[in-house]
């Protein structure tokens, strides 16, 4: 073989090697660029999704279903103070970014100089506190039972107890103002709860100290229920869930736990109720309430779903 020759087949052997190291290089690079744009695309959808499932979670807490008349009539529920015997008012308190929708009902005790103010939950509205107006309207000259803000027929979106316990302050004001020397107790359920003990803390730090709160399954932070309801449903929570308080912060101020409310009300009396199976607001909650206010009382129950409570 001459020195020609030889050359030229190793010249061939390297250019053949060459090509084939070229093709792997390329057929690598593919894979390596199908396989990261494969992981784009499935970071992207599940950016996507998480985004959609975030801003559903926020539409359902600062603008849950409205709960008015149409529910109360397909709930079987009655759809007026009216129709359980109690003669009443349609009126609304003029809060400093919107209005306050309410039901000023007469009281079957009209000597006794007591108001009552009913509270509903998150993502509930007058019409479900109208099933707790039984036990009350035996024992007050007047009870006023109103939709907080974003709830029923009230404008607005729901600040999750953030915002709430001022306006409930404003509609006491204006109790007031029509019946001087009025007593006043407010009842609430669920976030209606917390809020009236919120409120009540704002009254007697105000030197103005009201009578009575009556609890039916508060919280004393809104993440529990707010997991927990996730939970019940299936759905992921945290840290979805952190973003919304995040949010929530963000728009209407930092909440302030129920137990420091509790523990500022002063000479109000403080009443709890809380069933020890409740998944939504637990027992737990409600005894560290109590404990934040000796003075308190707390009943407990077993097997009482946690919408039910306080319904008579």
């Amino acid at each position: 073989m001459s020195a020609l020759s030889y050359t030229l087949g190793s010249s061939q052997s390297f250019m053949l090697a060459s090509t084939q190291s070229y093709i792997l290089a390329s057929s690598v690079s593919s894979v390596i660029g199908a396989t990261l744009g494969f992981a784009t695309l499935l970071g992207t959808a599940a950016l996507l999704v998480s985004g959609a499932y975030l801003a559903g979670l926020w539409h359902d807490a600062v603008k849950p279903a409205r709960r008015s008349m149409g529910w109360a009539l397909g709930q079987g529920l009655p759809a007026s103070p009216e129709d359980v015997g109690l003669q009443f008012e349609e009126r609304s308190t003029v809060l400093a970014d919107g209005t306050m929708p309410a039901w000023w009902i007469r009281g079957r005790s009209p000597h006794s100089n007591r108001a009552v103010i009913i509270l509903h939950g998150h993502g509930r509205s007058r019409w479900d506190s109208l099933r707790r107006i039984g036990q009350h309207a035996d024992n007050a000259a007047l009870l006023v039972i109103p939709d907080l803000r974003g709830h029923g027929d009230a404008p607005g979106r729901c600040a999750l107890a953030r915002r709430e316990a001022g306006d409930v302050c404003v509609l006491m004001a204006a109790i007031e103002a029509e019946h001087p020397g009025i007593t006043i107790t407010l009842v609430g359920h669920s976030m209606g709860a917390v809020v009236a003990i919120h409120a009540a803390a704002q009254r007697t730090a105000a030197g103005t100290a009201i009578s009575e709160v009556i609890s039916w399954g508060a919280y004393d932070r809104v993440a529990t229920p707010l997991n927990a309801r996730l939970k019940l449903r299936a759905l992921p929570a945290r840290p979805f869930s952190d973003a919304i308080l995040w949010m929530c912060g963000r728009t209407n101020g930092p909440e302030r736990i129920t137990r420091d409310a509790a523990a500022a009300l002063g000479s109000t009396q403080l009443t709890l109720y809380a069933d020890s199976l409740d998944a939504v607001s637990p027992l737990a909650d409600s005894e560290a309430i109590h404990a934040a206010l000796p003075s308190s009382v707390l009943h407990r129950t077993t097997g009482i779903p946690h919408s039910e409570l306080g319904v008579q």
